[in-house]
C-alpha cells in the first residue's frame, strides 16, 4: 500500500510530532511504500508572512495546488493527515476528492472545536465552543490571547462546519479517545466516519528492576498541567517526590521541600528507567489531556498512576483497576490517595500488573497496526481501487 502522511510542523515540537514519525516507521516496517509531505510553521517569520497566514487560515488554494502536484506526482492509494494547521488548510483534501484519493485525519486536539484548541481557559476545562458557538470564545482572547487570531480560528471552524468538510472530504477522522469522539459528535460532528484508535509505544520493559519509595511526576511545568496543585497538596505528604520536565513553573519548583527532587528535561530512556522503578506515578491535569503519552509508559512498566478523573485520563486508567483517580481541584482526596498508594505496596502491584497486561492489550505497535491498516483498508474500498494488494 502506497501511503502519503501528511503534517505541518509547529515552531516547537510536540507529542503530534512523535505519532506522526511512529506511524510512519510503523507502516514503513511493514513494508508499505511510505511517503511524507510536510510544512514547517518556522517559515512564519515576517509580519507580511503572520498577515498572510491568518487571511488564508480557513482555506487555501496555493496549498491545495502544491499539494495536488505532490499528489499527481506519488499517487498515493490514501493520505493519512494529522496537522494542517495553519499553513496547508483543510484544502489539501478537496485535492484528495478531485483525484479520488481517500483521506483521513487524526484529531490531536480539539481545534476544529474551539479556538483554546484544548477546550480549557484559566486550567480549568470549558466548552463555551459546544455549548453555544465559537465566536463567543472571541471576547476571551483564547488563543494566543488574540482578539484577531480566536476570531480567525472561529471562522474556521464555522466556516468548514457549515461546509460540511468533515463529513464530506475526510473518508475517516481518527479520535484518540472515546471521550474526544463523544465531544466531537457533541459540537457537531457525523459519527459516521469517525473511529478512536489510540496511539502507541514500544514496550520499554527489557528487564523487571526493583521499586523505589518514591512517587513520579513527568511533564510540562505549567499550571494546566497540576503543578501549583501538585506543590501545594505535597506540603501535606511525607514521601518522596521525583519531578520531570521543563516549563514555566521551574522557579516554584526548586523552591520545594527537602523530599521534592526536581530532575530537569532528562533523556527518554532515563525517563523509562525512572517510571519502572516508581512506586506510582501521579497526573494530576486540570484540562482534557488529549492523549498523554506517558500514562501508556507508566501501563507498560507496570506503574500505576493516580490521575484527574475528567477527560481522556479517567478513560485510559480505569479507576481501582489500573490505578485510581481523584476528583478535579478535590486536594484532600488527591492527599487520600496519594496515601493510600505510598502505604500499600500490594495495592501498587495489583494495579500495576492490570496496567501491564492493559498495555498488551491495547496499546502495542502490533496491535496498532492492525487497527490503522483496518481504517486505510476502508476507506480504499469506498473508492474500489487500490495500487497494491491489501496486505493483513
Amino acid at each position: 500500500m502506497r501511503i502519503l502522511f501528511v503534517h505541518n510542523f509547529y515552531k516547537h515540537a510536540g507529542g503530534e510530532d512523535q505519532v506522526f514519525w511512529a506511524e510512519i516507521d510503523l507502516m514503513k516496517s511493514h513494508g508499505h511504500d511510505v511517503h511524507s509531505y510536510t510544512v514547517d510553521n518556522d517559515t512564519i517569520n515576517s509580519l507580511w508572512t503572520k498577515i498572510n497566514t491568518t487571511l488564508h487560515l480557513s482555506y487555501s488554494s496555493k496549498s491545495k495546488k502544491n499539494f495536488s502536484i505532490t499528489l499527481k506526482k506519488i499517487n498515493p492509494d490514501i493520505v493519512h493527515c494529522h496537522n494542517f494547521f495553519p499553513l496547508l488548510t483543510p484544502s489539501i483534501f478537496d485535492a484528495c476528492r478531485e483525484d479520488r484519493i481517500p483521506a483521513v485525519l487524526t484529531l490531536h486536539n480539539y481545534r476544529l472545536v474551539c479556538p483554546s484548541v484544548y477546550l480549557s481557559k484559566n486550567n480549568k476545562p470549558w466548552e463555551l465552543s459546544i455549548q453555544k458557538n465559537p465566536y463567543w470564545t472571541v471576547p476571551y482572547k483564547v488563543y494566543q490571547n488574540s482578539f484577531i487570531g480566536t476570531a480567525a480560528i472561529a471562522y474556521m471552524i464555522n466556516f468548514h462546519k457549515k461546509r460540511k468538510t468533515w463529513q464530506k472530504k475526510l473518508d475517516h477522522i481518527i479520535t484518540l479517545t472515546k471521550f474526544a469522539k463523544n465531544k466531537f459528535i457533541e459540537s457537531g460532528f457525523s459519527p459516521n466516519n469517525m473511529v478512536v484508535k489510540p496511539n502507541f509505544i514500544s514496550d520499554p520493559l527489557k528487564e523487571n528492576k526493583p521499586r523505589g519509595q518514591f512517587a513520579l511526576f513527568i511533564g510540562r511545568l505549567s499550571k494546566e498541567k497540576g503543578i501549583e496543585f501538585l506543590l501545594e497538596s505535597w506540603k501535606e505528604i511525607d514521601f518522596p517526590l521525583k519531578i520531570v520536565g521543563d516549563g514555566p513553573m521551574i522557579g516554584n519548583i526548586k523552591l520545594q521541600r527537602d523530599n521534592v527532587e526536581f530532575l530537569g528535561k532528562l533523556p527518554n530512556k532515563s525517563v523509562k528507567d525512572l517510571l519502572q522503578k516508581a512506586q506510582f506515578l501521579v497526573f494530576p491535569s486540570q484540562w482534557y489531556e488529549g492523549f498523554p503519552m506517558v500514562l501508556v509508559e507508566a501501563m507498560a512498566c507496570g506503574t500505576p498512576a493516580l490521575v484527574t478523573n475528567i477527560g481522556s485520563m479517567q478513560e485510559i486508567i480505569t479507576d481501582e483497576l489500573n490505578g485510581l483517580h481523584f476528583e478535579l481541584g478535590n486536594q484532600k482526596q488527591f492527599i487520600e490517595k496519594v496515601h493510600q498508594l505510598m502505604n500499600d505496596e500490594s495495592l501498587c502491584q495489583f494495579l500495576g500488573d492490570n496496567g501491564r497486561s492493559a498495555y498488551l492489550e491495547n496499546y502495542t505497535p502490533d496491535v496498532n497496526y492492525q487497527q490503522l491498516i483496518s481504517i486505510y483498508e476502508d476507506s480504499i474500498s469506498n473508492y474500489g481501487h487500490s495500487t497494491y494488494p491489501k496486505i493483513k
